[in-house]
């Protein structure tokens, strides 16, 4: 089997491991690709083959990364997927070579901008005056109220929604399932909504909660937009904000971490983490404007 034909085999089984066995979401398939990618132009470019990647060969894929002013975090997610890949031939017999060990570029984790409550109170109060209020309120009440992403918020399905427990049922990351809560605020703004979903047009061809005029299922680049109208601050504001903004105020009001990472859906508590960095920095603030020799 020719070098080319070989590697190009040996993805595809690769692929059919990550969706099959490891059930990965589309989302992150699509990143493996896009890594994999990369490494596959950076190999035919220096006439390289994969069989022979040691420390130098990913050293200088390192810099051919970095020739294409990619940031640190996409370095270093495409270098954890070669790794991965790696790994996976060695692990299937493949390959017999140990796989390469390379440290990752130090990459400095930015914390997420926080609403207040204050600022999420208003927007709100704001989105009343909208057009799609009901619709609008419903999906801040979930991004805030159960700290739900983007992506969650579009698959939800009417079924999935529980009145009688306040629950409700969401497909997070890998197709993982959980069960969110709503509290009287999202209850009440998704009944709402429900009522005015009823009398559109087409509103009984789709089975997903938040349908656009079309009947169909509303995109996540339209909520992005719902989110960047209603902005009313000066803080770089995404739908994932919100999800920051529960996360964080959970915390300062003293919830322990390890329900916070399951109401999130974390699969990893060091994910969860990042929130107490910045919970920390609220209660210096705190201690600094209460305490008497501060």
């Amino acid at each position: 089997m020719k070098q080319k034909e070989d590697l190009k085999h040996l993805i595809e089984i690769f692929f059919q491991h990550l969706q099959v066995e490891r059930n990965l979401s589309k989302n992150t398939l699509k990143s493996y690709t896009s890594d994999i990618n990369k490494f596959t132009n950076f190999l035919k470019t220096e006439n390289l083959s994969f069989r022979k990647a040691d420390n130098e060969v990913i050293t200088l894929f390192i810099v051919f990364l970095k020739k294409k002013n990619l940031s640190s975090s996409t370095i270093i997610r495409t270098l954890s997927t070669i790794r991965n890949f790696y790994k996976f031939l060695i692990g299937h017999r493949f390959l017999k070579k140990p796989y390469f060990l390379i440290e990752s570029p130090k990459i400095e984790r930015q914390l997420p901008d926080i609403l207040s409550q204050e600022e999420i109170t208003t927007t709100i109060n704001i989105a009343y005056l909208k057009k799609f209020a009901k619709r609008d309120i419903a999906i801040l009440e979930l991004l805030y109220g159960a700290g739900l992403r983007v992506s969650e918020i579009v698959e939800i399905k009417l079924e999935d929604i529980s009145f009688d427990n306040n629950t409700v049922k969401i497909r997070g990351k890998g197709d993982r399932e959980r069960i969110a809560f709503l509290n009287p605020n999202s209850t009440k703004a998704i009944k709402e909504y429900l009522t005015e979903r009823a009398q559109k047009k087409n509103a009984g061809v789709s089975s997903y909660l938040f349908i656009n005029n079309r009947g169909k299922k509303i995109s996540r680049q339209t909520i992005w937009k719902i989110i960047k109208t209603l902005n009313i601050t000066d803080k770089n504001v995404s739908p994932h904000t919100y999800r920051h903004s529960f996360a964080t105020h959970l915390l300062e009001a003293g919830l322990d971490i390890r329900i916070v990472q399951e109401l999130l859906g974390h699969k990893s508590l060091a994910t969860t983490e990042i929130y107490t960095h910045i919970s920390k920095k609220h209660i210096k603030s705190i201690y600094k404007k209460f305490h008497p020799r501060s």
